[in-house]
């Protein structure tokens, strides 16, 4: 996990295929150090599975202010949106988007299609 400063944003990139308890515990502390500072991302690229505890963290996080996702793959969208967790951070496409506060994904319209 790289933790990095970027034009007045900070970016969490997380390198494993889920998040582990430990870079859990980094990103809380980073949340703690630098939210009143800094708006915080979290990049998603590689990751594969979220947790509950991960979910709860941003749950946490968003009482005192959102934490931003991009980079996430369809499969973690379609988690976020079922347990309802979408609505506790800001979703974002790239790195690019969240760095000029732009494009946020605000409708996210799924539907379970029936094939025929």
């Amino acid at each position: 996990m790289k933790i990095r400063d970027v034009d007045g944003v900070c970016i969490v990139d997380i390198e494993k295929n889920v998040v582990s308890q430990s870079e859990l515990k980094k990103i809380r502390q980073c949340f703690k150090d630098k939210s009143a500072q800094k708006r915080i991302g979290i990049n998603l690229d590689n990751v594969s599975f979220l947790d509950y505890d991960f979910i709860n963290f941003l749950k946490e996080a968003s009482l005192k202010q959102k934490i931003s996702i991009f980079n996430a793959n369809t499969d973690i969208y379609l988690f976020l949106f079922i347990s309802q967790a979408d609505k506790y951070a800001n979703i974002y496409l790239d790195s690019a988007d969240f760095i000029a506060d732009k494009n946020l994904v605000v409708y996210r319209r799924f539907k379970l299609l029936k094939s025929a």
